[in-house]
């Protein structure tokens, strides 16, 4: 697309009025870290305009870590959910927990774990191997232990998804097997437009969406009163054939799934870098990306914010922000401020203000 339409159309969507008044839109907060010397309290984030906070309740690259909260099956840290759900237990700001599903380095059950082809061979990979029966049941009796707990709603973290090169344990290659009625040859499977490749796509895509549902399902059985979100990839909403291929992610099995919001991680300095875009590619891309996800989602859409910059881990400039809240699209209802600290929390006050 030449270079001066790009422009021309940067012009037109910055001219554009605010999407909706800070009155009319609803914000949440996503903690990064649970080691805080200090809790935000409910009331202050209720003054900033924040109406929900998450809270991170799991590890997953530390090799002596765990959960921050008691489960029963895995290895706990610190109870921080329990300082934090007391915390905010009496407030007007509900609490959900933001939790991994299957990428943990500190498991140690290698009958558990995935293995991802790689150089020729099948490799151990520190992530549940979802074809395994009894690690899928592991990962659904988690989040119905952590619906148990006093929170308002759960996180599912992006993880819960089967890489192009993961899947390849046994468990994995028997399922294909026995579906297909094919070898499980993996140089067929991962080769592009081989009726190997598609069947697999499939396979994996129906794993993913079943382990869902039924997460969602324990989660609901353990509180009915409890709602859970999805972290979803940004490619999912203008490219969904790729985030089928590359996260095994099926936008219609997720939204059967019975979830009650979408985050989707519209984090545009992740978007930009990886995507190799200008700034104006990059924030036509980003409103063209929350409409499509708008039509997809609707109300259930929860449009993800990056408040610090994934590398030096400083907090992106007032003025960026702006310009991107200000081309989330009429019609989305809600915003979540992501990874956050408690002294961010000033900062998104004036993201929102009027």
């Amino acid at each position: 697309m030449p270079g001066t339409f790009l422009s021309r159309l940067v012009l037109v969507l910055l001219a554009l009025p605010l999407a909706v008044a800070a009155g009319g839109r609803k914000h949440e907060i996503q903690f990064r870290r649970n080691d805080y010397a200090v809790v935000p309290a409910p009331a202050r984030l209720q003054g900033a305009g924040l109406s929900k906070a998450l809270l991170r309740v799991f590890s997953d690259d530390e090799s002596k870590g765990g959960l921050y909260f008691h489960s029963g099956l895995f290895p706990v840290v610190r109870p921080a959910l329990d300082a934090w759900s007391g915390e905010f237990a009496a407030g007007t700001v509900p609490l959900w927990a933001w939790m991994g599903a299957r990428k943990f380095a500190w498991l140690t059950d290698r009958e558990l774990l995935d293995r991802e082809w790689h150089a020729g061979g099948a490799r151990l990979i520190p992530k549940l191997d979802l074809f395994n029966p009894r690690a899928q049941e592991l990962v659904v009796k988690l989040f119905g232990q952590l619906a148990g707990q006093r929170v308002q709603g759960i996180l599912i973290q992006d993880d819960l998804t089967l890489l192009r090169s993961e899947g390849f344990s046994s468990w994995g290659r028997a399922s294909f097997a026995g579906v297909s009625g094919l070898d499980a040859e993996p140089r067929r499977m991962l080769a592009k437009g081989t009726a190997h490749h598609g069947l697999w796509e499939d396979l994996k895509a129906r794993r993913v969406g079943e382990t869902l549902a039924r997460i969602v399902a324990a989660c609901q059985r353990s509180n009915p009163a409890v709602q859970v979100g999805l972290n979803v990839h940004y490619e999912a909403p203008l490219t969904p054939e790729r985030a089928r291929s590359w996260y095994a992610f099926d936008a219609a099995a997720a939204s059967a799934a019975g979830l009650d919001f979408f985050y989707l991680m519209a984090y545009h300095r992740q978007i930009k870098a990886e995507m190799k875009l200008g700034e104006g590619d990059a924030r036509i891309y980003f409103r063209r990306m929350l409409e499509a996800a708008l039509k997809l989602w609707g109300p259930r859409l929860v449009v993800k914010l990056q408040v610090r910059d994934w590398q030096s881990s400083e907090p992106i400039p007032l003025a960026e922000l702006k310009i991107y809240y200000d081309l989330i699209p009429t019609g989305v209802e809600r915003v979540c401020f992501a990874a956050a600290d408690p002294e961010d929390i000033d900062l998104i006050s004036k993201v929102i203000a009027k």
